[in-house]
């Protein structure tokens, strides 16, 4: 990354983040494709008690984004991020040692109240410069989108010899790892942007005048539409491709499109940090409504394939873009906060579009890709008005009294 511009400082940063993120989704994402044969496996269970296990964790997730950013501004981010990372873990043990429904629902509202996203993005953000802040969480999206593709081949193969439970074990494990890693190796900026003041608490009216902030309510929208279209995509061509894939062989599909994102995704990032963001942005979202109407379209394994493989490559650019452009455009004293909205955003996006697709999967999942084509295309109309998104060198917005 030397060649890049990194100093020897943003690389340690950046790896240790990485990793940390990482080890996280790579013990959530070893459970997502066994997660619902487990659930409605167990004794009084329901397919929608298991649903509710499921999404519960996308809810506790979005409703405390806020909150952990808040505090991440205010007591730091290694605390918090510390903070979050044993509370997933003690959510992971719980679901472990459990059978009982009720309980693994408990475990998953405990898992996501973990929040630790809006924290970890704005820790990236406060130690890179903004000239290198698109490579820079290209880099990490990278890291968590091979620990995506990991966990869902993995998963099946580890469920299948030793069982479902133990999977939760691993997450406990990673979580402790992180920890380590966390207290460890990572240093909080040298510059400490904490806000201390007496009247420097958490209010609703704080954080309005960021919700409602042209250039950041248009990035809101922006990423509830991408984790709602997110959500519903894993959640439907998944079960497409299971005609003609047995669970065993999605590596084969999932391991060639990983590749593929991530060149992808370090050239866009590249151009985006040169200064078009905008065009970047825009062009990624056009393209998931290419995918999402060939999708709706799809009536056999290479249109879905084709339609999948646009849909992954757009995926992986705005998973870098849209975290920079977000906290590029926050004040450093109230990064935190402001990414916590955008978090809430879209982890609401991940509640809302899993309960969607799910609702309509069987029925009518035309529906569900064309209503996403019609968000995605929304979402590229914001991204090519929104003229300030860093664009050369744009005014942070800070949260004032």
């Amino acid at each position: 990354m030397g060649k890049l511009g990194f100093s020897r400082g943003e690389i340690k940063s950046i790896a240790g983040l990485a990793s940390v993120i990482a080890s996280r989704m790579l013990g959530l994402s070893l459970i997502i494709p066994v997660f619902s044969v487990y659930a409605t496996g167990l004794p009084g269970s329901t397919a929608f008690l298991a649903g509710l296990a499921f999404g519960i964790y996308g809810l506790t997730q979005a409703v405390l984004q806020i909150p952990f950013g808040y505090m991440s501004d205010r007591f730091g981010r290694k605390p918090v991020v510390a903070f979050g990372l044993a509370i997933f873990g003690l959510g992971s043990v719980m679901a472990a040692m459990t059978d009982n429904i009720y309980v693994l629902i408990a475990a998953r509202f405990l898992q996501g109240a973990g929040a630790i996203a809006s924290a970890c993005i704005a820790w990236l953000a406060d130690l890179t410069e903004p000239s290198r802040r698109n490579m820079a969480m290209a880099f990490a999206g990278i890291s968590i989108g091979g620990s995506i593709v990991l966990g869902m081949i993995l998963g099946p193969i580890i469920g299948g010899i030793i069982g479902v439970a133990p999977l939760f074990w691993v997450a406990a494990v990673l979580s402790v790892i992180a920890i380590f890693v966390t207290l460890g190796v990572l240093k909080e900026p040298e510059v400490d942007h904490r806000t201390t003041t007496a009247d420097s608490g958490l209010s609703f009216a704080k954080i309005k005048k960021v919700a409602i902030t042209p250039d950041l309510l248009k990035l809101d929208i922006a990423g509830f539409v991408l984790n709602a279209c997110m959500i519903a995509t894993f959640f439907n061509v998944p079960l497409k491709l299971s005609e003609s894939f047995a669970m065993s062989e999605l590596w084969k599909v999932y391991l060639p499109l990983s590749f593929v994102g991530a060149f992808v995704m370090m050239m866009s990032s590249r151009k985006a940090d040169k200064g078009s963001a905008r065009k970047v942005l825009t062009g990624a979202f056009f393209l998931m409504f290419v995918a999402f109407v060939v999708l709706a379209f799809s009536n056999g394994l290479p249109s879905l394939l084709g339609g999948f493989s646009l849909f992954f490559v757009g995926l992986c650019v705005l998973e870098a873009s849209m975290p920079a452009a977000v906290t590029t455009l926050a004040d450093p004293a109230n990064r935190g906060s402001v990414v916590g909205v955008y978090n809430l955003s879209q982890f609401m996006g991940t509640f809302l579009g899993g309960m969607f697709a799910g609702w309509l999967a069987q029925s009518a999942p035309e529906i569900v890709f064309g209503v996403m084509a019609v968000g995605a295309l929304t979402a590229a109309w914001l991204m090519n008005g929104a003229m300030g998104i860093i664009e050369n060198e744009p005014e942070p917005v800070a949260i004032k009294s």
